[in-house]
């Protein structure tokens, strides 16, 4: 059964079981009762509706418009909505994959939300969830189509329909296809039916392409086409066996043209109008196909002359043809490919095994384009993480066994673990699809089949065809091997020995089982990862691994170790497996981990200890510096864990209630441990004793009582630092499984302590909570908390605002209708990471927003604004509107919004708004924000980031104050057009440059660019800049040169290097009253003021008394009044530059100052020292103020 019969069963169960004149009827599926819930269903064919986007459209044209005509037809259109309202309906919707949005915003055709009694039945091809836009949570159920049930019922029941006797019987069928190996055609509907159909009449050799050949020829034949034959040894082995295609060949090579373009169109599709056609076949050609059946035509509407659209008579006909174009053009029509995404190569599976038996050449040169980097990335790190065994072995058994799984390749995902199934999934299919084009050439009577394959994997579930296929492939590529991955003896020793020589620089991955032969093959490759199948003789495989310079990963099983293994200096990772070592060993191994970075993984699963004496090697294990070991254990013992106490492990995963424990007693002297993960269940209460150091506790798959959790919650509380805990897929038993008064009573009062406690320094994630996990934290002071998924934010709502002490809330996942969150009054921060949500949800959140008393920052993180088409319907555009007008009359001048890769549509919604300050993450999102920036009448401060070139086109709205570039590299004319608009406002305004970078000028404009930038330079001399306040912190000198001579009243040099590249222009400033200094400063001061100064000021400056000395003679100069204000000053102390000379130098200072006339100086002093004070002994400063009244004692 294939999709389209699926939902046409699905339909005729539907109509019979609402029906009640047929009792009699047989339903094809098992819970038709279910049906009967359903008053309508409605079937839509997406293939028929590529012009359409929402589904009321698609019934009206092909349903209503069908049925029904005139006056008739109005009544039913405007009944319909009602219908869909009001009543309980299936919507079937048939061939997601022939159906793209017209505007490219809708992923799935649009069903209006007040449609909430409807139920969406959607049928697609897998590569079709490759769009991120299908989200896992928007599925209620997945049925994935696996193919035939029972194959034999369904070939006896084609075999007697196609004759009157029992002549050809079900027995000589299946000899013929076991003798031919034809077993996979037996998995496909189509495919059976058609070898079925070629059987009674042909003599096939079990080629795909010859079966799709043999097909057009008898549809051929159906249209009286003249007969005649190919020459034996012709260019195409398929079309040997062909009567009717030869004579119009020209006919069959118009259509392949065709299919190639329609499939690889723009806005592909499998219908397609006359004119498409007609580009490609002629009037003439297209009456002949329409009537052999190549070709079918249907009409879209009630009228018969409108929308008239056309479709091969099979999708795999069409991608055989437009195979069939590729490998007979000899134009390089490849190259005109539309690549869509990177999982395009599994799209167009079908068109390379066909290729594959038509032209291998081609088949590869298809592949090499298809398969960029990213997608054998990809491929590469799914092998990695099966070598590793990051991968769940049930996912993993899934991806080799079911040979129509697609669901996880074509499927991105957040979680570095759903990645790499997918990732994994994806390399099983690559494969596969590889194996299906090595067996469809061979069949093909291709020769020198080489194919593009350089990661080999034979796991046990490989049947023998497919393994020698495979082989065959291997042994023909193998000095380009990237992995090898040997689960089952299908290669002998000599074959393996020429792959890894053969493949010495190559090979990146191998997992088998070795041997001493193969061991000695091994030296000096290139191999980052290996896993070794069963036991090993350790000494003498040892010596192999310092030869390995990129190893990273090694993986040994049911082997001893009593010796040292010499790791490279690149290693990474390391799992010993059931294996047996000494103290002695693991010792000296912990002591080689340490010295790696960045960090290394030791897995130890069942691993035993031999000498049982482990506080001999306590002294030096507590020597070792483990921070960077990243130690998970899997049913350890109590020796191994004593061997760790008191040690430096900075990261440690327990992985069963046995370890977590043997390690209760061991865990507390953990003093440098950090990150703790528990993957276990635990009853009672809780009494694991937590060092002090902890700063991260990973609760995953874990099943605890309640009890527990109060319990360990407590327990964090009593850390005196900040401490995150992750709740990931943990499961709460309920009450009744901890039953009786005591323990309730016992549970309340964990309850009453865990409220009384102070947890302002806990953080709390939750993915994948339940309601149960989420009361435990009701009334509690919890500082921050992150809701992994929309499900936890609406299970959260409930207790969120009796969260009293809650500042930051993170939030991810998919949000529509109304934002229902009540947060508390205590909140202080909001951020929204990778959500998709609604207009209507966004505007809610920021008018909650509002209602808080004090400041508060929202952060929208790769936010996805659902568009407004989403959602039609008058009511809900009037809702919005009502939103949007609520939104700009409300004061959120106490809300910042931070933008961190934005839309257009997100930023409309700020259109208007009274937000007080926006920081923008990048140039996009500026250069997005550019439209509604003016608008922000309230906007006291924007923070920029990212790369700017060309000019600055920013509108700023006229309240703006204070703009804040931080890490930002951009061109001379965009920063000098920015210091030339804000001179525009007629008022005070802080610019700070933090961490900027000016663009060197291109050597190709160069001498343009410098007439522009020179250009620029004079507007800003021009302009009056007295009201800029500029800072300045870690700076170029090219940026310190774009205000040389301007006009600046004020300026702030945040370093001492900032102030020494400042002191080249530092003099130009004319009109610079005050000036403030920060850093580190020695040596005498040197800088040229300029003669404006009026005031100077020094903030957290740390000097020497030379330096300090020098400036008061230097502001003694001026020949006006100048304050100078020392704020939190400290002195260097004097034997950091000792010396006679030093000394000899410091007193003439003094002297100098004494007889200097300081009278125009007046000092204010703000947390001095009794050095300071000393500098202005016996000095004539005009005065001297002193804020800290304990200093001026």
């Amino acid at each position: 059964m294939g999709k389209t019969t699926f939902l046409t069963e699905l339909a005729l169960d539907w109509c019979d079981a609402v029906s009640v004149h047929n009792p009699d009827h047989k339903p094809t599926f098992s819970d038709v009762d279910t049906l009967k819930k359903f008053q309508f269903l409605f079937q839509i064919s997406l293939r028929d509706a590529t012009d359409q986007r929402e589904v009321i459209e698609m019934i009206k044209t092909q349903i209503i418009h069908m049925i029904y005509t005139d006056a008739k037809r109005e009544e039913i259109v405007k009944l319909l909505p009602q219908i869909m309202e009001r009543e309980s309906c299936i919507v079937t919707l048939d061939g997601l994959n022939e159906w793209v949005d017209r505007l490219n915003k809708c992923v799935i055709p649009f069903l209006a939300q007040c449609h909430i009694k409807c139920v969406s039945v959607i049928t697609s091809r897998p590569w079709k969830m490759a769009d991120e836009r299908i989200k896992d949570s928007e599925i209620n159920s997945l049925i994935e189509i696996e193919g035939i049930i029972d194959s034999e019922k369904l070939a006896k029941k084609i075999i007697h329909s196609l004759q009157t006797g029992n002549v050809k019987t079900h027995t000589e069928f299946m000899t013929y296809v076991n003798e031919r190996q034809l077993s996979h055609f037996l998995t496909s509907p189509w495919r059976l039916t058609m070898l079925v159909n070629l059987w009674m009449n042909y003599k096939v050799s079990g080629s795909l392409c010859e079966l799709n050949c043999i097909l057009i020829d008898i549809l051929f034949k159906n249209a009286n086409a003249r007969k005649g034959y190919f020459q034996k040894g012709g260019s195409f082995q398929c079309l040997s066996n062909t009567r009717f295609i030869q004579q119009q060949i020209d006919i069959f090579d118009a259509l392949a043209k065709a299919a190639f373009y329609l499939t690889f169109s723009f806005n592909k599709s499998l219908l397609f109008t006359e004119r498409e056609l007609l580009n490609y076949i002629s009037d003439v050609q297209l009456e002949f196909c329409l009537n052999a059946g190549v070709l079918t035509k249907r009409y879209m509407s009630y009228e018969a002359d409108e929308d008239v659209q056309f479709s091969f008579v099979h999708e795999t006909v069409q991608e055989f043809l437009a195979a069939y174009h590729i490998a007979k053009s000899n134009l390089d029509c490849i190259t005109h490919f539309q690549i869509e995404s990177k999982y395009n190569v599994l799209e167009m599976s079908e068109i390379i095994i066909f290729l594959c038996g038509l032209d291998c050449k081609k088949a590869n040169q298809l592949l090499n384009m298809l398969a960029d980097v990213k997608f054998l990335n990809d491929i590469n790190h799914g092998l990695s993480m099966y070598v590793k065994h990051f991968l769940d072995s049930e996912d993993a058994l899934a991806f080799q066994t079911d040979n129509n799984t697609k669901r996880y390749i074509l499927k991105s995902n957040n979680t570095e673990m759903k990645h790499a199934a997918r990732c994994f999934a994806l390399s099983v299919l690559f494969q596969r699809m590889i194996i299906a084009g090595y067996k469809e050439a061979k069949a093909s009577g291709e020769k020198d089949i080489c194919l593009n394959c350089t990661d080999f994997t034979f796991d046990t579930h490989l049947n023998k065809c497919d393994s020698n296929a495979l082989k065959t492939l291997l042994l023909s590529k193998k000095s380009d091997v990237r992995s090898l991955i040997l689960e089952s003896n299908v290669l002998k020793t000599s074959e393996i020995l020429s792959v890894i020589q053969q493949s010495k620089k190559s090979l990146k991955r191998l997992k088998m089982r070795v041997t001493e032969e193969i061991n000695k093959t091994l030296y000096h490759t290139s191999i980052q990862e290996l896993n070794f199948i069963g036991t090993i003789n350790v000494s003498s495989f040892s010596g192999i691994f310092p030869t390995l310079s990129q190893l990273t990963f090694l993986e040994i099983e049911g082997s001893t170790f009593s010796e040292d293994i010499d790791l490279p200096d690149t290693f990474q990772e390391i799992h010993l497996m059931n294996c047996t070592c000494t103290a002695v060993f693991l010792r000296r191994l912990l002591l080689r981990l340490s010295s790696l970075k960045p960090y290394v993984i030791l897995l130890l699963y069942r691993v035993n200890l031999t000498d049982n004496n482990t506080l001999l090697f306590q002294p030096e294990l507590l020597s070792i510096d483990m921070k960077d070991i990243f130690l998970v254990v899997r049913h350890g013992n109590s020796d191994l864990y004593n061997l760790l106490r008191c040690t430096s492990i900075e990261v440690f995963l327990l992985e069963t209630a046995e370890c977590a424990s043997l390690v209760a007693e061991i865990l507390p002297t953990l003093n440098k441990l950090t990150k703790l993960g528990l993957r276990v269940s635990y009853t009672g209460r809780c009494d694991l004793k937590l060092p002090a150091s902890l700063q991260d506790v990973h609760l995953h798959k874990c099943e605890c009582s309640s009890k527990w959790l109060c319990g360990f919650l407590i327990t964090l509380s009593t850390l005196a630092h900040p401490v995150k805990c992750h709740l990931r897929d943990v499961i709460l038993q309920p009450f009744e499984e901890a039953c009786g008064d005591d323990n309730h009573l016992h549970l309340s009062d964990l309850r009453s302590e865990i409220v009384s406690r102070d947890l302002s320094n806990i953080g709390i994630s939750v993915q994948n909570g339940s309601m149960e996990l989420l009361e435990i934290l009701r009334d509690t002071n919890i500082g921050n908390l992150d809701l992994g998924l929309a499900e936890c934010a609406s299970l959260a709502s409930e207790i969120l605002h009796t969260l009293h002490m809650l500042k930051d809330l993170y939030l991810r996942g998919t949000y529509t209708g109304q934002c229902n969150l009540k947060l508390p009054a205590s909140i202080q921060y909001v951020s929204l990471i990778e959500c998709k949500c609604s207009s209507e949800w966004l505007c809610s959140l920021l008018i909650t927003l509002s209602s808080l008393p004090h400041p508060v920052e929202c952060e929208l993180r790769d936010v996805e604004l659902q568009p407004y088409e989403e959602a039609r319907g008058d009511e809900y555009h009037i809702h919005v509107s009502d939103l949007r007008s609520e939104i700009v009359s409300r004061d959120l001048s106490y809300v910042g919004i931070i933008v961190r890769n934005g839309s257009f549509e997100l930023m409309e919604i700020l259109r208007d708004t009274s937000i007080g300050n926006l920081y923008l993450s990048s140039a996009d999102c500026a250069s997005l924000a550019s439209e509604i920036l003016h608008t922000l009448n309230k906007l006291t401060t924007l923070y920029l980031n990212g790369t700017f070139t060309g000019r600055c086109n920013l509108r700023l709205p006229a309240s703006l104050q204070c703009i804040s570039l931080l890490v930002v590299e951009c061109t001379h004319e965009w920063l000098c057009s920015l210091l030339i608009t804000l001179s525009t406002l007629d008022h005070p305004v802080e610019c700070e440059l933090r961490d900027v970078v000016l663009q060197p000028l291109e050597e190709a404009h160069r001498g343009d660019s410098q007439i522009h930038v020179s250009e620029l330079r004079s507007e800003i001399m021009s302009r009056d800049m007295f009201q800029f306040e500029i800072l300045l912190d870690n700076v170029s000198e090219d940026v310190l040169e774009i205000f040389r001579d301007t006009s600046i009243g004020i300026l702030y040099l945040e370093t001492a290097d900032c102030a020494q590249l400042a002191s080249e222009i530092l003099h130009t400033l004319n009109k610079l009253k005050k000036l403030y200094l920060g850093g580190n400063y020695t040596g005498r001061f040197d800088h040229r003021l300029p003669v404006s100064l009026q005031h100077i000021c020094l903030q957290k400056v740390e000097c020497s008394s030379e330096w300090l000395c020098s400036l008061l003679i230097t502001l003694s100069s001026l020949d006006h009044y100048v304050d100078c204000e020392l704020r939190d000053v400290v002195f260097q102390p004097s034997q950091e530059a000792r010396g006679d000379d030093y000394n000899i130098h410091r007193s003439d200072l003094r002297s100098e100052i004494l007889l200097r006339d300081l009278s125009n100086i007046k000092i204010l002093v703000t947390n001095g020292s009794t050095e300071l004070f000393e500098i202005f002994r016996d000095s004539s400063i005009r005065s001297l103020e002193v804020i800290d009244i304990d200093n001026g004692s």
